[in-house]
């Protein structure tokens, strides 16, 4: 494949970079960028202007790494390809604040033995977080609740398994 810009060979880290920048020029973002590649696409946007990106929960973050995604899928149809857009290492300090939440609840719940629900909806990814910390302890389970994508995490006793 030829690249628009030259007789180079169009790479996925390349798509990566060209796209991307393409998307922060014309949106006038005050924003870099720099992709590694190991295990896939890390790529980290910084700047100026990287409080929208991590504003409500990171959306645009979320929405830079689907479309970004699809882009590849597109061009390089056939590959799978791994892909997390961050900003400063926003996922992770969010994913460390929800199993902080998680640990909190878990003990909330052993110590009434009552069911405690999350106050919010989680994606597929944080509920699987939560459901794999929720395995480490004996003595409650977890179930999702709700419909869509986002759904409500809900701790329970083992007492209520037969139906308390």
């Amino acid at each position: 494949m030829l690249n628009i810009f030259g007789n180079k060979k169009k790479t996925p880290k390349t798509t990566l970079e060209q796209t991307l920048s393409v998307i922060l020029d014309q949106g006038q973002f005050l924003l870099s960028f720099n992709i590694k590649e190991e295990e896939g696409f890390q790529i980290d946007i910084f700047g100026e202007d990287e409080g929208l990106l991590k504003a409500r929960e990171g959306r645009l973050l979320s929405a830079f790494q689907i479309y970004l995604l699809r882009v590849l899928q597109k061009e390089f149809p056939g590959e799978a390809h791994r892909l997390l857009v961050d900003s400063n290492g926003f996922w992770e300090e969010k994913q460390e604040k929800l199993l902080d939440l998680t640990d909190r609840l878990i003990k909330k719940t052993l110590e009434t033995g009552r069911p405690v629900f999350f106050k919010k909806a989680l994606s597929p990814f944080q509920r699987a977080l939560v459901h794999k910390r929720v395995e480490k302890n004996e003595g409650l389970f977890s179930q999702s609740q709700g419909e869509g994508e986002y759904k409500i995490v809900k701790l329970i006793p083992n007492s209520f398994k037969n139906g308390q």
